[in-house]
């Protein structure tokens, strides 16, 4: 974990020096990548000019225009800012302009593939990286993570939302009382360690008060995407107010939201009702990571930003932290770089919907591999490939590429089709697969060392394409050296 200054530090740098204001169009990107960075320090604030909310897609004009060997900051935004807004939202200039929902203006409307919530991550970016083409690798290494903390009180918060995707929505609750519950945690810091603490709970709405849900002003019903790269239109609408397969009308220019339909909703409750019983009844070591990093996929809309992709998007693999390496399959010119949906602590599973959301500021080296000079470790890469001090990390989901396996509707089908057995299978196959280009193995070989020196593990059962990872020690290969 960074020393308590290089956090303060990467906080400051970002602040001071972040890129903002508009994006870049796809001519003043090339202009750029013809004069190449070479190793230089860039940075990108995250606001409603420099990211997106809840896709991922190839006609997006990029936010910042990066080349091989650049090190670059990142702010990432959480959507979940709004489960305490004088906490994690009120004070912060950037997270209050992507929140900024008044019934006059959504700063960002455009929230989910369709508009509509089919997605919800903020996501900054992309970014543009020089010389990237279809069939490059590029290589991420996460040089440091640091809480975001808010400028009025110095402080960092996050939310775990016990929501409807959870899968104790699958296997069912005690009483039979179906409910959403928000936790909200403090970011603290004890003897140069960072841990997340319990500070009160709520239900999103229900409960004994009976309480309706928050209310909003009425989401705004369409649009046109913004941002998008010169002479493309894309036109979406929201006009049936279907969020989640739910109505939610408009009566008298408001929204009241019974649970988590949509993305950005302020949550209310009814004073009083909040439980402090959990305040002290557990601490837990921060394990600061990513949740939701990739490259944009080869497809022709937007792409809703929850189902993980081969090239990245919400792994949720809480191995993407500080000191790891990411190395993402390349599908569209310039890679397009996009992340967000940042945590401070998450188990495997991410078992009840979210980790611990929180905003949190990034460093990052970024590396191109040609399709013609390869690795052998990333020749043939298909899949997002995780690497550790210690391990490799083999990501695998239900569907190793979803969009082009589900003949119809993919981006609702997987929803309905995910499993963990099918993840498992991917997850096999892939390991397998990348054992015996890597180390020369036959097929027999890699199934033996897979069974005896290698772990796997549920990634998350709740982004619509359940997750399952291989662990590879590297100390395994290396005695054999």
């Amino acid at each position: 974990m960074a020393s308590r200054s290089a956090l303060l530090i990467l906080g400051l740098c970002l602040l001071a020096n972040g890129i903002s204001g508009r994006r870049l169009s796809q001519m003043e990107a090339m202009d750029q990548c013809a004069a190449p960075s070479n190793g230089a320090m860039k940075s990108l604030k995250a606001d409603s000019t420099t990211a997106v909310w809840g896709y991922f897609y190839q006609g997006i004009e990029p936010a910042m225009v990066a080349s091989s060997g650049d090190e670059i900051m990142v702010e990432m935004i959480t959507h979940h800012a709004g489960d305490d807004y004088e906490k994690m939202i009120a004070g912060d200039p950037g997270v209050e302009d992507i929140y900024r929902w008044t019934p006059e203006e959504q700063t960002m409307a455009m929230r989910g593939a369709k508009g509509a919530g089919e997605g919800v991550h903020i996501l900054t970016g992309p970014i543009y990286v020089c010389d990237a083409e279809p069939g490059d690798v590029l290589q991420i290494d996460i040089l440091d993570l640091a809480p975001r903390k808010n400028p009025s009180t110095g402080k960092t918060y996050g939310s775990n939302a016990a929501a409807g995707w959870g899968y104790q929505f699958r296997a069912g609750f005690l009483d039979d009382d179906k409910r959403e519950v928000i936790t909200i945690y403090e970011v603290v810091e004890e003897d140069d360690e960072m841990y997340v603490v319990p500070d009160y709970a709520f239900r999103f709405a229900g409960g004994p008060t009976g309480y309706p849900g928050p209310t909003t002003p009425c989401a705004t019903l369409n649009g046109s995407m913004p941002r998008t790269v010169a002479g493309e239109n894309v036109e979406w609408s929201a006009e049936e107010r279907i969020y989640s397969s739910t109505n939610v009308p408009c009566d008298d220019g408001n929204q009241t939201w019974a649970g988590y339909y949509y993305p950005g909703v302020i949550t209310q409750h009814p004073t009083g009702t909040e439980d402090m019983s959990i305040k002290g009844k557990f601490k837990v070591p921060a394990n600061l990571h990513i949740g939701n990093i990739g490259l944009s996929p080869a497809w022709d809309e937007a792409v809703n930003s929850i189902p993980p992709l081969p090239t990245g998007g919400n792994m949720d693999n809480k191995r993407v932290g500080a000191g790891s390496t990411l190395y993402l399959p390349v599908q569209v010119a310039g890679a397009l770089l996009s992340m967000g949906d940042a945590h401070t602590a998450q188990g495997d599973s991410e078992l009840d919907g979210t980790g611990v959301e929180t905003s949190i500021n990034g460093k990052f080296k970024l590396t191109l591999h040609k399709a013609g000079a390869l690795p052998k470790f990333v020749a043939n890469l298909t899949h997002p490939l995780i690497e550790t001090p210690t391990e490799w990390v083999v990501q695998g989901y239900t569907y190793a590429d979803f969009l082009n396996e589900i003949p119809e509707d993919p981006q609702n089908q997987i929803f309905a089709l995910s499993s963990i057995d099918k993840a498992m299978v991917v997850a096999y196959n892939e390991t397998r697969d990348w054992m015996m280009q890597s180390f020369d193995m036959t097929e027999d070989q890699a199934i033996t060392a897979i069974t005896i020196a290698c772990d796997f593990g549920i990634t998350q059962v709740v982004d619509g394409n359940f997750g399952v990872h291989a662990l590879i020690p590297k100390k395994v290969f290396k005695m054999a050296e």
